[in-house]
């Protein structure tokens, strides 16, 4: 046997560890699906909900226009990360952090800008409008962000927290899409609060599974 081969024992424990794994579909294939599944369901929610009373005094750059480059920007982020998952193919961590920014950042100039257009306040009470505004937010981005993450873990993502994190925002950038049409609220504080908050309690929360699934498979030597 030559020096540099290894032992014996060694790849007898190697053989015996070995089982067949199911292929990977091409990250195309994967993106199509949530993206597909992501445009569905919100399309479904827009269609059988009241769209905000103010819509019409909203410039159309402002309101539709504004939805539309939110939903594209989710759907780049949940495209970027099922390309996180993929070994090799993983996003540098300088567009990383311009992603989450990004996301942030235009959901706060949309906010702002709906904001000085028509400053619509709370009837009811800003807690309360917030704490709805912020339920049904959870609610349509809980799709999108399942099925990201299922994607995701199906593959084998070298940093899953980065993964789960590019996932988290972009289910609720493109969940806010719908938001800003069907929020009747547009007060900066509403928007700042519990908008903005759903992006970043989201891609928290993406981070923190990503790092427990991480943490998890590690422990179990897979």
């Amino acid at each position: 046997m030559n020096a540099d081969s290894p032992p014996e024992s060694l790849r007898e424990a190697v053989a015996g560890d070995m089982q067949p794994v199911k292929p990977l579909h091409p990250a195309w294939m994967r993106i199509m699906v949530a993206v597909g599944f992501t445009t569905v369901v919100l399309a479904f929610i827009l269609a059988k909900a009241s769209l905000r009373p103010d819509l019409d005094q909203l410039p159309m750059w402002l309101s539709w226009g504004c939805a539309t480059l939110q939903f594209g920007l989710g759907l780049v982020l949940v495209a970027l990360a099922l390309r996180e998952a993929v070994p090799g193919a993983g996003t540098p961590g300088g567009v990383v952090a311009v992603a989450a920014v990004t996301a942030i950042t235009v959901q706060i100039l949309v906010g702002v800008a709906t904001s000085l257009v028509s400053p619509t306040i709370a009837s009811g009470g800003e807690l309360a409008a917030g704490i709805g505004c912020f339920a049904h937010e959870t609610t349509m981005a809980l799709p999108t962000f399942a099925i990201t993450l299922i994607l995701v873990f199906r593959a084998l993502p070298l940093r899953a927290p980065i993964a789960g994190l590019l996932g988290g925002a972009g289910a609720t950038v493109a969940a806010d899409a719908v938001i800003h049409l069907l929020c009747p609220v547009s007060s900066l504080s509403h928007v700042l609060v519990w908008h903005t908050g759903a992006v970043i309690f989201f891609m928290a929360v993406g981070w923190l599974v990503g790092f427990v699934w991480q943490r998890l498979r590690w422990s179990n030597g897979s």
